[in-house]
């Protein structure tokens, strides 16, 4: 997932629509709605929180940099 800063906080790209930029406090619900509306785009599950939602293909970087990974 990447992020951008803003005046306003921190926001957050969508797994399922990179032109979907979401404030960091809204993110969850967003997520849990724009999943349904795209089930064509395979997530896997961050192993230390279940609201990051990753691509297979970058689930063990989203691990080694993951804000709640209790050894980072």
């Amino acid at each position: 997932m990447s992020s951008y800063g803003f005046d306003d906080g921190e926001y957050l790209t969508c797994p399922f629509d990179s032109a979907h930029k979401v404030i960091s406090n809204h993110f969850k619900h967003h997520i849990l709605r724009c999943s349904q509306h795209h089930p064509e785009v395979k997530t896997v599950k961050c192993l230390f929180n279940g609201a990051h939602k990753i691509t297979p293909l970058h689930y063990y970087d989203h691990l080694c940099e993951c804000p709640d990974n209790p050894s980072c």
